[in-house]
């Protein structure tokens, strides 16, 4: 773990490339702020289990080790594919008292890793959550570099990357991800505070870290009225775009609509004291008519056009025959995928969970059923040509499943413009608009 792997490297390659096609778009900003061959830490929001590390992982040139939670290396074989990825146990109180004083080799090897000028990838918060709102960090980051430091006379030269990992959709694939990359912190600047007093030091570090992710995340401060602040951010993020005059087919751009959007409801029900009540009436009166309408409660500026609508209509007509191939062969697969998530509690891990099915149907389940094809045929022309199709139809087919449901609200949509419906949507988008424009001005 503390050397450069051609092994590692080589597998990387072909994971990214499943990585960014489970993803509809990825974009990352603040590349330049990662210094090279420098011992680094990337501290990161939690998010999204396996899909955080592989976020920073992919979007990075750096063979970076993850220190993750200790319970999923329980398994002999797990246990040598995560350590074959770079992977680290962190041990919390939930395994065992007994098992946080593993720790300390934990910490001592992380320490090595830095003293490589390699880097590593932590999660302050040290759990996950489907919340977008920064948790209390906890002191693993601060203990781990302030004692790389130590160790080294404080001359390693150890930098803290903050990072915020923003997803538009958490459980789901065809979703867009972008990964922020902020300013670097150095330990020395704390060392002061260190020496007085250790835990002033930890504390020092850990406030500094939270002011720098914060800026780079969606943190959301009202968990009181957290789905609401989760409405008006997705409801409004093309006015806020069209205000701002910024583009929208760039990922930064969409985070900073989004960000200022909750900036200024915190601004005007949080810091000026203003009540809430009539905005959560007017968008839950909103969400409750367009729910039932079957309808998206993003702010639509230009419904479909009939012309749109006919294209649109050939163009699924003729991939039909590819996703009904796919769905042929992966009909199977997929529900017993749907039912397993099913028992998964935890939706945090459902896109995990997804990925990893995609690369076991790609290398393993794909080339066995071309095999039986051969087998069968005696064709291995036709076996290998079809070994090909399974994965690319099978990511033709899940795009396709989200256009078409794309489509079909945009349909919708059109169709309640021209029904008596169409009123009752206008004067309750009004009512809630007309909140707004006083809240966002």
């Amino acid at each position: 773990m503390t050397k450069w792997s051609l092994s590692y490297e080589m597998l990387r390659v072909v994971i990214r490339q499943f990585f960014q096609n489970f993803y509809r778009k990825i974009e990352s900003d603040g590349l330049e702020n990662i210094p090279d061959n420098k011992p680094t830490i990337f501290a990161a929001n939690h998010q999204n289990a396996l899909m955080d590390p592989w976020g920073i992982l992919f979007t990075s040139k750096q063979q970076t080790v993850f220190l993750t939670r200790a319970d999923i290396f329980n398994n002999p074989i797990l246990l040598k594919i995560f350590t074959f990825f770079k992977m680290l146990p962190i041990y919390r109180i939930r395994d065992g008292k007994e098992s946080l004083k593993k720790n300390e080799e934990i910490f001592n090897k992380s320490i090595e890793i830095l003293e490589a000028n390699m880097s590593l990838g932590l999660f302050p918060e040290a759990t996950h959550t489907n919340k977008r709102h920064l948790r209390p960090l906890k002191k693993a980051v601060p203990r781990i570099a302030f004692q790389a430091e130590i160790n080294n006379n404080y001359e390693l030269d150890l930098t803290i990357i903050p990072v915020g990992i923003y997803y538009d959709d958490y459980v789901h694939s065809n979703s867009n991800l972008f990964v922020n990359y902020g300013k670097p912190i150095k330990i020395k600047q704390f060392k002061k505070e260190f020496e007085e007093n250790e835990q002033k030091g930890f504390n020092a570090l850990k406030v500094k870290l939270e002011e720098e992710i914060k800026p780079l995340i969606i943190h959301e401060p009202d968990m009181q009225h957290y789905d609401l602040y989760e409405g008006i951010r997705t409801y409004y993020r093309n006015t806020m775009l069209q205000k701002l005059n910024l583009k929208s087919n760039l990922l930064k751009n969409r985070f900073k609509a989004d960000k200022v959007t909750v900036d200024r409801l915190k601004n005007y029900f949080i810091d000026q004291d203003n009540s809430i009540s009539n905005l959560d009436t007017a968008f839950n009166q909103f969400n409750t008519f367009c729910n039932k309408k079957g309808i998206s409660t993003i702010d639509t500026k230009k419904p479909i056009s009939f012309i749109s609508i006919i294209y649109n209509s050939l163009l699924f007509l003729l991939g039909l025959p590819i996703f009904i191939f796919a769905f042929i062969n992966n009909a199977i697969y997929y529900k017993l995928l749907m039912k397993f998530l099913v028992s998964v509690k935890d939706k945090q891990f459902h896109t995990s969970i997804k990925s990893v099915v995609t690369l076991l149907l790609t290398f393993v389940i794909y080339p066995i059923q071309a095999a039986i094809l051969w087998a069968i045929s005696g064709n291995g022309q036709w076996a290998l040509v079809y070994l090909v199709l399974l994965p690319l139809t099978a990511l033709f087919a899940n795009k396709y499943r989200y256009k078409f449901n794309d489509f079909k609200n945009k349909l919708i949509f059109w169709k309640l413009i021209k029904s008596k419906d169409y009123k009752e949507y206008t004067a309750k988008k009004g009512n809630m608009d007309k909140i707004l424009i006083k809240v966002m001005s």
